[in-house]
């Protein structure tokens, strides 16, 4: 890096630091106490909540037949779409024929 483009690091990093908002004073992220709040203190007051509920959902362990059928025909087609694409691209293997003089 040159000196002579130095001097503009200094008002750059700045900038990216305040746009960052890495600059901001710590009394900009302070929470009020509750004491402070309009409520007088009653919304730091929480009711007990019930213990949470063990979710259960009913387990399936059939095989779906539908779901494997669209499985091997996508495949099937993959199959196909790959040989008549290689049909297409493949060269011949005999030589041609001479040209006539």
């Amino acid at each position: 890096m040159s000196a002579r483009s130095r001097p503009h690091l200094i008002p750059t990093t700045a900038a990216v630091v305040v746009a960052l908002g890495l600059g901001a004073p710590a009394t900009a992220l302070a929470v009020p106490a509750p004491e402070d709040c309009a409520c007088g203190g009653a919304a730091t007051r929480q009711a007990a909540l019930p213990a949470p509920r063990p979710l259960t959902r009913p387990v399936d362990d059939s095989f779906h037949w539908d779901d494997a059928g669209i499985g091997a025909g996508g495949a099937i087609v993959l199959v196909l779409t790959g040989a008549g694409v290689t049909a297409l691209v493949r060269r011949r293997r005999e030589p041609d024929p001479p040209l006539p003089a």
